[in-house]
């Protein structure tokens, strides 16, 4: 049994979105055989009164507030270190004294270090040498960065998101210099890493869904709902439902004007326009999304923007739905146009995926049923905790790589 210090950038139970479910099956994973401390920042949104069984996984937790989250202050040095410096803004908000301080104390004692975001490695400088360094990658941070500068519409914010690309790729580059592994969401994300750095050590450890919890219904769905999950605070399910609400849904009301839709997710201050707003439901953030899901007879991932494997619609896949997607939308996840799922990309050809589904229930279940059969497949969460912890084995067994010179020059952040 290893001694694994985990580093997270929000606490990682109980999960209610993406980012945190992956944090959480992959330090689930790494307690099944080792001894796991967690160092995690704490959201203001994030329960740590529902977080017993985190507590009881790890061997010891221990939480840190998010500076800019605490003070105005804080949050204005973070924008002007990542405006007037190389340091990107995405790193310098989780500049934390006494999480340094902590991570410095009990990374002398520890096997293996694992950082859970890209931003975090900036504390590798805390690890001493000899420690092997790990890095969870939900995305290639910079191409998504680069994404959402080019859909953004205010020209402040354009301006300031397209500053940052190029410190966040320099940043992700050292990032994957320093490392001894990296987990990778996809092969296409694991490509994108490598075009980087081209001998980086990277493991595709895909996004996975608990097949037990998530299971198809047992009653028939709603002939004439759709529905999408997603908070509207992640830019790219914001940009996406933007674009499906105002480029494809309209197409579809004009030849099936009963069809309706529904948001489950956060959602304030997102503007539904008014020629759909009759047809469209807002449930906001739901304790338990699978009676929403259930209801639908299509779930559709209209997503322009983003990287990594989208959990969401590894969800739907186990819930046995009929998905229509983006190329985008299901990138990384081995979904077959016209088998278990329909692909579109332009705002026709998404509408008239979707109109065929609603037109025939008999190829909504064929496809909803080849949807599950993938899931069961290749992507329960315990088939995939066996993977990461079969990329651990060489980290934790001492054939490691030198560790390169890069790792003098990431730094938290400049002084």
């Amino acid at each position: 049994m290893a001694r694994i210090l985990a580093v997270t950038s929000r606490l990682p139970f109980p999960p209610r979105e993406g980012h945190q479910l992956r944090a959480w099956h992959v330090l689930r994973a790494l307690a099944s055989k080792h001894e796991v401390t967690l160092l995690s920042f704490q959201r203001k949104d994030d329960l740590p009164d529902e977080a017993a069984t985190l507590h009881a996984a790890m061997a010891r937790v221990e939480t840190f507030r998010i500076p800019g989250e605490r003070s105005r202050g804080a949050l204005a040095r973070a924008v002007l270190r990542g405006t007037l410096t190389p340091t990107p803004f995405l790193v310098a908000k989780y500049d934390s004294p006494a999480l340094r301080a902590r991570l410095s104390a009990l990374a002398r004692d520890a096997d293996l270090v694992h950082f859970d975001m890209l931003p975090l490695i900036a504390h590798a400088d805390c690890v001493p040498d000899g420690v092997p360094i790990a890095l969870n990658a939900h995305n290639v941070e910079h191409r998504l960065l680069a994404a959402r500068a080019g859909i953004e519409t205010r020209p402040w914010a354009r301006r300031f998101l397209s500053g940052q690309v190029d410190r966040l790729q320099a940043f992700e580059r050292r990032a994957c210099e320093r490392a001894d592994a990296v987990l990778a969401c996809s092969q296409v994300d694991a490509q994108g890493l490598r075009e980087l750095v081209p001998d980086c050590n990277v493991h595709v450890v895909a996004n996975g869904v608990d097949l037990e919890t998530n299971r198809p219904a047992a009653h028939a769905p709603d002939a004439e709902r759709l529905v999408f999950v997603g908070q509207m605070g992640w830019f790219p399910n914001r940009d996406g439902v933007d674009w499906f609400l105002r480029e494809v849904f309209p197409r579809i009301l004009a030849r099936r004007p009963t069809a309706r839709f529904e948001l489950v997710g956060k959602a304030e201050g997102f503007d539904v326009p008014a020629n759909v707003r009759a047809n469209v439901d807002l449930a906001g953030f739901v304790d338990d999304l699978r009676p929403h899901v259930h209801d639908a007879s299509v779930y559709v991932v209209p997503l322009r923007a983003g990287s990594g494997t989208r959990l969401k619609v590894l969800e739907a896949m186990a819930l046995g739905k009929a998905i229509v997607t983006t190329t985008i939308g299901s990138e990384g996840i081995a979904l077959r146009h016209g088998r278990s799922a329909l692909y579109a990309d332009d705002a026709e050809a998404f509408a008239e995926s979707v109109l065929s589904l609603l037109q025939s229930p008999e190829r909504t279940t064929a496809l909803g049923i080849q949807a599950r059969r993938l899931a069961e497949d290749e992507y329960g969460w315990d088939a995939i905790g066996t993977r990461l912890l079969r990329a651990y084995e060489p980290l934790l067994g001492g054939n490691l790589r030198p560790v390169r010179a890069a790792a003098a020059t990431l730094g938290a952040v400049e002084a």
